[in-house]
């Protein structure tokens, strides 16, 4: 028996119980974070689409997609796609992550088992990487 702790061992660190819980809230908001700059980023886009053609709405739908466009509107629509697309990245490591957390909850002796992969970390990193390159390049092109 310690003498700083008479009644047994002394209390770890933190608790390992909610670390899933944090991890999951930090996760969700980065996700919501990422969604939100694709949304302005797509308005950004549909914006420019539509004025590129004419200062009024189309009436034809068509037409939107067969006339030429300009170098803005083909820059906002690649920083669409990109955004998007890293975006949905972004979606899976979460769940994949937030899964793993949850599943591992029952044994917390051991956190070999619930330590994130280094392909997710550098597949996240990456995403978040590739998206604000989107946003800053969305921004030059006049969102």
């Amino acid at each position: 028996m310690s003498a700083a702790f008479p009644d047994g061992p002394a209390p770890t660190a933190g608790d390992p119980g909610l670390q899933p819980e944090r991890t999951a809230l930090s996760w969700r908001r980065t996700v919501i974070s990422a969604v939100i700059a694709d949304v302005f980023i797509w308005r950004g886009w549909l914006g420019a689409l539509t004025g590129a053609n004419n200062d009024s709405l189309l009436a034809n739908e068509a037409e939107l997609f067969t006339t030429g466009h300009s170098a803005q509107v083909i820059g906002l629509g690649v920083c669409t796609m990109v955004a998007s697309l890293m975006t949905m990245v972004l979606v899976l490591c979460a769940v994949s992550r937030i899964r793993k957390l949850h599943a591992g909850v029952g044994v917390l002796e051991s956190s070999d088992h619930i330590r994130a992969s280094a392909l997710m970390l550098r597949t996240a990193s990456a995403a978040i990487v590739a998206l604000a390159a989107a946003i800053v390049c969305a921004l030059a092109l006049g969102v």
